[in-house]
């Protein structure tokens, strides 16, 4: 019986998931609000339920991250990363209902180049990596202290 047992993987099958979903829905923000500015005014509706979804979809890849991040040996960096894309986005909307474009489409823009750079980190994450890596980081502990 190994003394190392592998971690659970369901964790991050989860953050993956939500992480995806995150990716596709930061994706069709451009396409609707570009549809708005061409003249298309029912996609500033679609824009927004299309936000709502995506502020919530975030908020479930943090609550995905954090297990992963405690049982599958996921760097806590990434749910930390995808904590400030959930607080990015409560502003992106306020922002959009106070019609404060200046602000509004840089940080629309960043939203978008973070949500596809952390779900790129999450796909590409091997669990195995981290888990021999960790008695590496346990001998190196003692040499250090003396």
């Amino acid at each position: 019986m190994p003394l190392n047992p592998a971690p659970p993987r369901w964790p991050l099958i989860a953050l993956r998931v939500t992480a995806g979903l995150t990716a596709l829905l930061a994706l069709t923000q451009p396409f609707l609000a570009g549809g708005f500015l061409q003249g298309y005014y029912p996609l500033l509706d679609a824009h927004l339920i299309a936000a709502m979804i995506l502020a919530t979809a975030v908020l479930l890849s943090v609550i995905a991250a954090v297990p992963a991040w405690r049982l599958a040996g996921l760097p806590h960096r990434i749910a930390v990363q995808y904590g400030i894309l959930l607080l990015c986005c409560v502003a992106q909307i306020s922002l959009g209902f106070s019609r404060v474009l200046l602000i509004h489409i840089p940080l629309g823009v960043g939203i978008f180049v973070m949500a596809e750079k952390f779900a790129a980190d999450v796909f590409t994450f091997k669990p195995a990596a981290a888990a021999a890596m960790a008695p590496a980081a346990a001998t190196a502990e003692p040499a250090a202290a003396k």
